[in-house]
């Protein structure tokens, strides 16, 4: 009984890797080698990716090859699946999902920092119920953010913050 709690408690059972296909996170002992899987070919696209650029001046290159998530070497069992059949897995990268490495200069970012540089800006209203529990009490609603303010600007003068990012505080005590 021992040993069987150490077999299904082992750090293998719990480690997970990105897909190579998809890029979602399983169990490493639930995945296969992306060596040995048949099919790879189908996830090779034309416009779909492209090479990250330093300057506007750098010219547009495709990469070539099947689209894969980088430093993966993996691949789940639903896209595994899938490309035995000869089908495009539904959440592969090659579905245009692929956005390529996150460059250094955005990694890490703040909450605050990731709203900032987000094309789309999520609202929603939360209203507060006598149980004192919230509750969402509206539809959620995306709009476009301003991406020329953004872009040319960063950070926004404190003017046009308005129109980014917003914080409503709420509750019994007064703000000082």
């Amino acid at each position: 009984m021992i040993s069987e709690f150490c077999a299904d408690t082992s750090p293998d059972v719990f480690e997970e890797a990105g897909c190579a296909v998809c890029g979602k996170l399983i169990p490493i002992c639930e995945m296969e080698e992306l060596s040995e899987v048949e099919n790879v070919n189908l996830l090779k696209f034309d416009g779909v990716t492209r090479k990250a650029r330093c300057k506007s001046t750098d010219s547009v290159k495709e990469l070539r090859g099947p689209i894969l998530a980088p430093g993966c070497s993996r691949v789940c069992p639903i896209c595994v699946e899938s490309l035995d059949k000869k089908k495009m897995p539904t959440l592969a990268l090659a579905n245009g999902l692929w956005v390529g490495e996150i460059p250094d200069e955005l990694q890490n970012l703040t909450y605050a920092e990731q709203l900032l540089i987000a094309r789309v800006r999520h609202n929603r209203c939360i209203v507060k119920v006598s149980s004192g529990m919230s509750k969402m009490r509206a539809n959620a609603i995306s709009f476009s953010n301003p991406l020329p303010k953004i872009y040319d600007v960063l950070p926004p003068p404190i003017e046009e913050m308005d129109e980014v990012l917003a914080f409503i505080y709420t509750g019994p005590c007064k703000l000082l």
